[in-house]
This record gives C-alpha cells, sequence and structure tokens, in this order.
C-alpha cells in the first residue's frame, strides 16, 4: 500500500508519502527532487496512523515545542546513502555539521575514505525533510550552502532550531498581541527614525494598532513566545515591517521579507528614503526602486522610495 498525504507547513505546502506502516517520504512542494521515488499507483489517504504521528511531529516542531518521537521511517536509497542519513539523523535539533565531517564519519562507518562530493549528493537525496536534518549540513567553514527546498527554508529552519525563532501568520489578532506589537513598531522607530520631526511617533502611535489590526496579512516573528517584529501585506505589497531594535542585526528581518518573497508573493515595497539602512536592507535582498515620492502617504515631508524584487533576486 503506497499513500500520499498533504500537510500545511508554515514554511509551505508538504507531501508525506508512506508504505502504510511507515513515512517513506516528505517533501515541500516545489522542492528539488520533489517526490522523487515516488510509486506512479500512489494514492492520497488521510487517517493513516503513520500520517497522524508524522504531523504531530510536525506540529510541535514547528511552533518551537518538543517534537518526541520520531514516526517509524523507511528509506529507500542505495547502501552508501542510507549510511549517510543514519549519519544524517545522529546530528541532533540546533546542532550542524559540515559535509566535510559527515563524509569523515560515514568513512569510518564504511571502514573507507569517503569524500564530501559524495556524501552530499547523498544528503541531496533524502527522502524525508526537516525529520532527518539535511538542513543541518553545511559547507566548509559553517557556509550556507544548498538545500532542495531553497536557502531561505534552511535559514529558517536553523533559526528555529538554534534561536528558538519561529515566524508565521496571524490570521487572529487579539488585542494583546496588537499592542505587543505596536510597542515593537515604537521601539523600533524611536531607534531608526531619527529624521522624524520632535511629536512625530506620538502623533503616529494611536493609529498603529488600527493598522496592525487591519491589514489584510500579518507575520510574526516569536522568540520564546514574545513578539519580536511583523510584517504587514497588501496583495504583493509589503505595508509594513519593523523589528524590535534589540533583535537588529540577528536575521529577523530576513526570514520575515524571504517569508514574504518566497511564500506569499510579494513583490514591492515603500521605505523612507531618509532612512538609509532600511534601503540598503532592501537592496541586499534584491530589490531596486522605481519611482519616488517627496512626501509620505499622509503627505508630511518624508520622501519615499517604491521598490520592486527583481525577479532573478527570488530564491537567493
Amino acid at each position: 500500500m503506497r499513500c500520499t498525504s498533504a500537510y500545511r507547513s508554515p514554511l509551505g505546502e508538504m507531501l508525506l508519502a508512506s508504505d502504510g506502516s511507515a513515512l517513506t517520504g516528505l517533501w515541500f512542494e516545489g522542492q528539488r527532487r520533489f517526490a522523487a521515488g515516488l510509486a506512479p499507483d500512489a494514492r492520497a489517504r488521510d487517517g493513516l496512523a503513520v500520517f497522524d504521528e508524522a504531523r504531530s511531529w510536525l506540529d510541535a516542531y514547528f511552533t518551537g515545542g518538543r517534537a518526541d518521537a520520531v514516526p517509524p521511517l523507511a528509506l529507500v536509497g542505495t547502501s552508501f546513502q542510507r549510511a549517510v542519513w543514519d549519519e544524517l539523523r545522529l546530528v541532533g535539533s540546533g546542532q550542524t555539521v559540515t559535509y566535510g565531517e559527515l563524509a569523515a564519519r560515514v568513512g569510518r562507518l564504511l571502514g573507507r575514505a569517503t569524500s564530501p562530493r559524495a556524501v552530499g549528493s547523498a544528503v541531496g537525496r533524502n527522502p524525508v525533510s526537516v525529520i532527518v536534518g539535511c538542513h543541518r549540513v553545511l559547507g566548509a567553514h559553517g557556509a550556507l550552502t544548498g538545500y532542495a527546498g531553497g536557502l531561505w527554508r534552511k535559514r529558517a529552519l536553523l533559526a528555529l532550531e538554534r534561536e528558538g525563532l519561529v515566524v508565521a501568520e496571524a490570521p487572529e489578532r487579539p488585542a494583546a498581541l496588537v499592542r505587543a506589537l505596536a510597542d515593537v513598531w515604537e521601539r523600533s522607530v524611536r531607534a531608526t527614525h531619527d529624521f522624524l520631526l520632535p511629536g512625530e511617533v506620538g502623533r503616529m502611535r494611536p493609529m498603529v494598532p488600527d493598522a496592525i489590526g487591519h491589514v489584510p496579512l500579518l507575520l510574526v516573528a516569536r522568540r520564546a513566545g514574545a513578539p519580536i517584529g511583523f510584517l504587514g501585506m497588501d496583495g504583493d505589497f509589503v505595508e509594513m515591517l519593523f523589528v524590535d531594535p534589540a533583535e537588529r542585526g540577528n536575521g529577523v528581518g530576513r526570514l520575515l521579507m524571504e517569508r514574504a518573497t518566497e511564500l506569499l508573493g510579494a513583490r514591492e515595497v515603500s521605505v523612507n528614503e531618509q532612512n538609509p539602512q532600511a534601503v540598503g536592507f532592501y537592496e541586499h535582498l534584491g530589490f531596486s526602486a522605481y519611482r519616488r515620492t517627496s512626501t509620505d502617504d499622509g503627505g508630511r515631508p518624508y520622501p519615499l522610495l517604491y521598490m520592486r524584487l527583481a525577479p532573478a533576486a527570488r530564491g537567493r
């Protein structure tokens, strides 16, 4: 019996596969080698015990909780590939290993020299993403290198495991969350918008909760459950992006923007021209200015740059 089932993760749709008793595949939709090796006669089937176990594990994992019992796995591959995958399973959450280190471990296991290139090929063919942590393998000197699901997902998975940093949509916005995000907004603006006229932050603050509450799509970044940044979108336009100044330099803004551009279709943003750090941040992500206004949307003397994402910048 060959079965499949869908799972919606914060990093995109995933496909689970099973032989009826064990998990044989777990892929992000659209990744390289998606559903590789899946039998053509596989049929969708919900309610399978192993799928329920896998969903429970993934639910706990993606919310930053403790993912305990791993569902039973049946990984199909060559003896060399299975040896590499077995070693991968020994690299725990929050840990990383280089291709060279992994090759040395596999070589000791097999009793013969093994090249990092051969190991890298086997890592790239891992059929069970996330649970078998191929995202924990780094290049020489800890460089972030290729991942079948995209480097943006690799960054997000490592940030979740190493730092407890969770980014997720917030379809429900209770008053306590809106207040916390408005506080993040104020701290962020006071730290980065020194060009504002005296008293401007205080005049703008009462409008912020309504803007947060009504933006069509809201992403919230949390560390240990506490909001530390947020991004709001309307269609393909990023309406707002603010990160607590205590978290600046920790990659929170990038994680939010990559989730928006890679998964949710964000393509445009506006930014205060007088905030060169923000302009540089968007340029680094592949955005370029296509229009300038001499005032902001409220007619105040704060020039805006409207920026658009270059198609080639996706997936970087």
